[in-house]
């Protein structure tokens, strides 16, 4: 069977909005307060009693791999974060989350790390020494080290039984030739396979990304911005800003529309993938971000279209 794929030309969106047409897009106000080390704080205030929502944004995903043969760095940090640090040792973070009944994850994207949480209002100070633990003081033998490098190994072979996973895959190559949102937040095989002797490069990517002017803290619930960001200064004040600058590749202009087909060993049914090209994420421009809402205002589990094409 064969794969398709087509990667256009251009993707335009024009939106024609007044100051009279302007309206409050959020339902609940919030504040934001920036902390001498960079650090972002953001708190949004809401009717639900006694629950709480935390969300770190570290500001660094697949888009920041841009030194050859060290692809998936990002993500293997998602997993990495949860082996231990300096006060809490390996085991300690998911013995708190338990006691306070609270539900924990993360995912990697191109651009962005997210690690979050739900739980008690009560809770939340000590989550948050918890966090600020981590976030500041990660500390890993190189044994644990190569145990997740193994599971990152893993969930790649298993994810790549999949011929969607393999048309993803393939996309981006096809579609960014110098930009690093050529490769997925899962890196390339040859790369995950050198992870257990890149214990020294991952120290250094940790020491690069992972600092206060590249996180943002969002509190979301039955907080108050004045009580909140006194514990944020308590945890995270000291966080001491880095120094790494990056230049992200520049990729060229699209000049003609490009496809690709993949070949599959075993039946299964025939997909196409059609992308177009759009805004790269940027810290000036807002055109990246409005592309994601956009996303999941038209293509998401709520939206009209996969009401109609999925569930009916």
């Amino acid at each position: 069977m064969k794969i398709l794929i087509f990667c256009a030309l251009f993707f335009v969106v024009s939106a024609f909005v007044s100051s009279a047409q302007t309206r409050k897009v959020l339902p609940y106000e919030y504040k934001v307060d920036d902390l001498s080390n960079g650090l972002r704080v953001v708190t949004v205030p809401t009717d639900y009693p006694n629950l709480v929502s935390l969300y770190i944004v570290v500001g660094t995903g697949s888009r920041n791999e841009v030194e050859e043969n060290k692809s998936g760095y990002a993500h293997f940090f998602e997993h990495l974060m949860f082996r231990g640090s300096e006060n809490f040792a390996p085991g300690r973070f998911d013995e708190v989350m338990k006691k306070a009944g609270a539900s924990s994850n993360a995912y990697t994207s191109d651009d962005r790390t997210v690690y979050h949480e739900t739980f008690a209002k009560e809770d939340l100070d000590e989550i948050m020494r918890l966090e600020a633990d981590r976030f500041q003081k990660l500390k890993f033998s190189i044994e644990q080290y190569k145990t997740e490098a193994g599971a990152v190994l893993g969930e790649y072979k298993k994810n790549s039984a999949a011929p969607t996973f393999k048309m993803y895959e393939v996309l981006r190559e096809t579609a960014f030739k110098n930009h690093t949102y050529s490769h997925t937040t899962m890196g390339y095989l040859k790369d995950i396979k050198d992870y257990p002797n890149q214990y020294e490069y991952a120290l250094q990517f940790f020491d690069r990304f992972y600092r206060p002017e590249n996180t943002t803290i969002i509190v979301v619930g039955d907080v108050k911005h004045e009580t909140f960001l006194p514990m944020v200064k308590n945890y995270w004040g000291n966080w001491e800003k880095g120094s790494y600058r990056q230049q992200i590749p520049v990729e060229p202009i699209q000049k003609e529309s490009r496809k690709k087909h993949i070949d599959w060993d075993s039946p299964t049914l025939p997909h196409v993938a059609v992308a177009y090209r759009a805004p790269a994420f940027s810290e000036t421009e807002k055109d990246k971000v409005a592309l994601d809402l956009l996303s999941l205002i038209a293509f998401g589990e709520n939206s009209d279209l996969y009401q109609k094409l999925v569930l009916k």
